[in-house]
């Protein structure tokens, strides 16, 4: 009970001090640098700084403070804003898990795993307290207690990919590479463009000597550089809407995009280049924007805009081509795909459609050699297995047809029942009508479940044929 006391005392005299104004046992606030590439940063700085000075003893003005510093990754000066904030208003979690956060970033995690775990303590259900908390015990290599919070995780909210690919590596940490390699491949399945935890699947499959998906791992995490999961983190994102530079802008439109709002996403957009305008990635974003806005001249201004700024990014040929396809320039667009492909020999995309212009045209051995070198940088894409499956089917070649939409079956999504469907035909083709009627019976349902009343009546008229010709048999 004496423990207990001190700590009521304790608290009891910090509240007593922060409603009397008194301020003795806070931090000095930090000195700053309100210099910046922008004026609009600096005048952020400014007047969050001049009001927490007006009123020292205000949580919100020095956590306001803290945000806006953090924002800008100033992680010392914020960490002292949010602890006087946490000092002023105990109760207030916000404050303390911003702090436990910039303080991982300055790579004080002892302190930070204190932090974390006071508010995993008092919000158990806040989960990115807990995946935070559980990276920064995997920092200190507690890994018992890191494992158990990822299995905390994963067991409330199995839908998380950055549980399964923490899990994986304290499993693999602890040397248990069969149990690390499953989890990592839970985390990809989740994101399939889960940058980090394709190349940690990857070195699982070579230490347990599996070559060639090692090989695969190591192409998709190739294919997706810096592609991470989205982070749902309220907290964190109150902060970050702070943010007034044009990376900021970029990725607020990408997230509009995303979320089906095009206007919103141009708009964001826009703001990037008014505040950079030498920012090359939004005007190469903006072709795509403006042409499924069918504002094809924009598009066409955006990518010009570009090719000045930087004449050697695939992504903008890759776009351009796309809007040239889609406004049937040809011609256009087979130049705008091999321009992006001389420039990133890896870009599957690129491959896929140059493969589909090819094929147009009747060059087949070529579409073909396109397609494979699509699935060559990218294991996991469904289109251009199923555009190689096609081609084989049609010349007769009907086993490695099948081969190539069976590894359309990866996901489960509004394709599914089309590929299934080819699948089924393809057997039936094959001369195997067991499998025709097992993978158009699946076609059915999953079509059904979908709605998808064409693909429903392909699917009833071609099962019946397939069903009459065994019966006759």
């Amino acid at each position: 009970m004496k423990i207990w006391r001190n700590g009521l005392i304790v608290a009891l005299l910090l509240g007593l001090s922060a409603a009397k104004g008194y301020s003795t046992s806070l931090p000095a606030l930090p000195k700053l640098d309100l210099s910046s590439d922008f004026a609009g940063v600096s005048r952020q700085i400014s007047e969050a700084n001049a009001a927490a000075h007006a009123q020292p003893n205000d949580p919100e003005a020095n956590g306001k403070l803290g945000m806006i510093l953090d924002t800008y990754q100033q992680y010392a000066a914020a960490a002292i804003c949010y602890r006087r904030a946490h000092q002023l208003a105990p109760t207030e979690f916000k404050w303390l898990y911003d702090l436990a956060y910039v303080e991982m970033k300055l790579g004080q995690y002892r302190r930070a795993v204190t932090h974390f775990r006071m508010v995993v303590k008092t919000h158990p259900d806040y989960m990115p307290a807990q995946l935070h908390l559980a990276g920064c015990l995997l920092y200190l290599h507690q890994l018992a207690e890191s494992r158990a919070v990822y299995e905390e995780i994963v067991k409330k909210y199995p839908g998380n990919p950055e549980g399964f690919y923490g899990l994986g590596r304290t499993e693999a940490e602890q040397g248990d590479t069969k149990e690390a390699a499953a989890a990592f491949q839970k985390a990809c399945e989740l994101f399939p463009r889960y940058e980090a935890a394709h190349y940690a699947l990857a070195m699982a499959y070579r230490t347990l000597g599996q070559a060639q998906k090692a090989k695969e791992q190591f192409a998709e995490y190739r294919a997706n550089t810096v592609a991470v999961p989205p982070e749902v983190d309220p907290l964190r994102a109150a902060v970050q809407q702070l943010d007034q530079t044009p990376a900021h802008y970029l990725q607020r439109g990408l997230d509009l995009e995303q979320a089906g709002d095009l206007q919103g996403a141009i708009k964001a957009h826009l703001e990037a280049i008014k505040l950079d305008p030498n920012f090359v990635q939004p005007y190469i974003n903006l072709i795509q924007l403006y042409a499924r806005a069918g504002e094809y001249e924009k598009a066409e201004q955006e990518y010009r805009a570009a090719v000045r700024l930087n004449p050697h990014r695939s992504d903008c040929y890759y776009n351009y081509g796309v809007l040239m396809f889609d406004l049937k320039k040809y011609t256009e667009a087979e130049t705008a795909f091999r321009r992006s492909i001389a420039n990133n020999p890896y870009y599957a995309q690129a491959h896929n459609n140059l493969g589909a212009l090819l094929e147009m045209q009747g060059h087949l051995h070529q579409a073909l050699n396109e397609y494979r070198q699509a699935v060559q940088a990218r294991p996991d894409y469904r289109l251009a297995h199923f555009h190689i499956g096609q081609i084989l089917a049609n010349q007769g070649d009907f086993k490695g047809a099948i081969q190539e939409f069976q590894k359309t079956l990866t996901l489960d999504d509004a394709r599914t029942p089309t590929f299934l469907l080819v699948l089924g035909i393809t057997y039936a083709r094959a001369g195997d009508s067991q499998n025709a009627v097992t993978y158009l019976q699946k076609a059915e349902a999953e079509a059904a479940a979908r709605h998808q009343t064409s693909v429903l009546a392909s699917v009833n008229h071609i099962l019946k044929e397939v069903e009459n010709h065994s019966s006759s048999h």
